[in-house]
């Protein structure tokens, strides 16, 4: 099996993305309803059958609303979240799963792959992303591809492993004017803004500017909010990171695209 990066959508309406490598055939979050899932399999030649395992980031529907019907078609799927996070899904699910619990902050193998789960400030019961190490394969060298959307913030941890990854992908969630402009509650636009909300485009910018030594070439901004956002404006501010580091590959996923994005 060749090494590929599908993103099926990344908005705040849905996330999902399926990596191929090493053997192994892994769903990065389920955020989309069965029908969509399965569309967007099949653009890709493949079915739910065809997966090894689905890894949850955390509970909120835009992450795990389609695992009901993955599982339905692939009764055995391997699924990977942290002990919270499934004790939040179970029951939705309204199936035997086939758990595979980890601890937040540790490294553990699926297939030939192996994948550290890091610990990410949401509000959620514990949420995470995930750095995955895709062994070399063919002429192809080692590669790092991190997973990380849904943070109010970057810590510590976060700057550490967004620095690590070859392959990033990274939210930018929101463009503060237009979330201040929106009809949403002053509520829900606190929360959003907040240490365990989601990162605006600013903060995601700043973010990369901030580091120091990175190795990223594959650069994804993702989780766009339908409303409060615009491909248009990330790819503008995004022009400082292009100047600091000129061998990096920006794609600002559309939030409105259900087509795949794909890296071969």
């Amino acid at each position: 099996m060749a090494f590929a990066f599908h993103i099926l959508g990344t908005s705040s309406s849905g996330n999902c993305s399926l990596l191929e490598a090493s053997g192994t055939r892994v769903m990065l979050d389920a955020g989309f309803p069965g029908p969509r899932l399965e569309a967007s399999l099949q653009k890709l030649g493949l079915e739910a059958r065809a997966l090894d395992a689905v890894m949850i980031t955390h509970e909120h529907s835009d992450h795990c609303i389609g695992l009901a019907a993955l599982l339905r078609q692939n009764p055995l799927l391997k699924v990977f979240t942290n002990r919270e996070t499934a004790r939040r899904i179970k029951d939705s699910v309204k199936a035997d799963v086939n758990w595979q619990l980890f601890e937040t902050g540790t490294t553990f193998e699926i297939g030939g792959l192996k994948v550290t789960s890091i610990p990410i400030p949401h509000d959620a019961a514990d949420p995470v992303g995930f750095a995955i190490d895709c062994p070399a394969e063919d002429a192809r060298p080692a590669k790092r591809l991190t997973w990380l959307t849904d943070l109010g913030h970057a810590t510590t941890v976060v700057k550490h492993h967004v620095a690590l990854a070859d392959i990033l992908v990274l939210e930018a969630n929101y463009d503060e004017e237009m979330l201040e402009l929106s009809k949403r509650p002053q509520s829900l636009k606190q929360r959003i803004k907040g240490n365990f909300g989601h990162l605006s485009n600013i903060q995601a910018r700043d973010l990369l500017l901030g580091l120091r030594e990175w190795q990223t070439t594959e650069l994804y901004l993702g989780h766009l909010s339908k409303e409060c956002n615009r491909t248009i404006i990330v790819d503008e501010l995004m022009n400082a990171v292009r100047d600091q580091k000129t061998d990096l590959r920006i794609t600002v996923i559309d939030p409105l695209e259900d087509n795949p994005v794909s890296l071969w």
